[in-house]
């Protein structure tokens, strides 16, 4: 592979896993150590990427100001969505006081939660429909919706869950990043998020491969508060965290 042909795809591959490794290039690539290492230095020095200890990440603005609809992210990565969403459901006890954040993954635990009696609380109006129809208990705060999401948002809903205490709590997240925690385009949204993690005594992060190495306008819980629920195929800094739990993506017929 010719010099300038390499490094434009190690530009391709960055930017589009959002960070590599050195070890993930050269194993692409077919290139050796040296290479790769010399390769990173020339495109750091051009500005083309960032390189960091043991490999690179992009430079390319990953900040999101504004959500993406529920029909626009419900067909994503629905074979990790549904494993990771399985998972999190066998999580929960009978008995225990459930908060459900609005997302299509935590939607995807619904399915999974139909013998699960636990009393369940969301901010989500179409969770609370599909949990009722199931027959559990089901709150659901006051507040105003925020049609995109389906969310309940504003000074009603938080006012509610000040109140709250929840034995065991689901969140999605829009971006999650070592520096900047788990974030969400919306700080209205972010709010209600970050005050109902604040009254769960155990709190899950649920996210796919999209969501990492995003940041989003507002952070409501640092990196290390709770637990994130996601697959292998993540990059391996976010493997490497204390709190990261990995589900197989075994194939079921759902």
């Amino acid at each position: 592979m010719l010099n300038e042909e390499r490094k434009r795809k190690i530009v391709d591959i960055t930017n589009e896993r959002k960070s590599v490794t050195i070890n993930e290039l050269m194993d692409i690539l077919g290139a050796s150590q040296s290479t790769i290492r010399r390769d990173l230095s020339e495109l750091n020095r051009a500005k083309m990427l960032k390189k960091v200890h043991g490999g690179a990440i992009s430079l390319k603005n990953n900040i999101l100001t504004r959500d993406e609809t529920v029909l626009q992210r419900q067909d994503l990565n629905t074979k990790s969505k549904k494993a990771i969403a399985e998972y999190a459901a066998s999580l929960i006890k009978e008995n225990d006081v459930v908060y459900l954040d609005a997302g299509t993954t935590t939607a995807e635990m619904l399915p999974f939660l139909e013998n699960v009696k636990a009393i369940y609380i969301t901010d989500c109006i179409s969770h609370a429909r599909i949990l009722a129809a199931y027959g559990h208990q089901v709150y659901l705060p006051g507040g105003k919706v925020k049609v995109m999401t389906d969310a309940l948002i504003g000074a009603d809903t938080l006012k509610y869950l000040e109140k709250m205490n929840f034995t065991i709590g689901f969140f999605g997240a829009n971006g999650i990043s070592i520096q900047e925690g788990f974030t969400t385009p919306d700080p209205e949204e972010g709010e209600i998020k970050r005050t109902a993690f604040l009254h769960c005594a155990e709190t899950y992060i649920l996210a796919d491969l999209s969501k990492f190495n995003v940041v989003c306008t507002y952070t409501f819980a640092p990196i290390d508060k709770g637990f994130i629920v996601t697959d292998s195929s993540i990059p391996k800094a976010y493997k490497d965290l204390h709190n990261t739990i990995l589900v197989d993506m075994i194939e079921k017929p759902y």
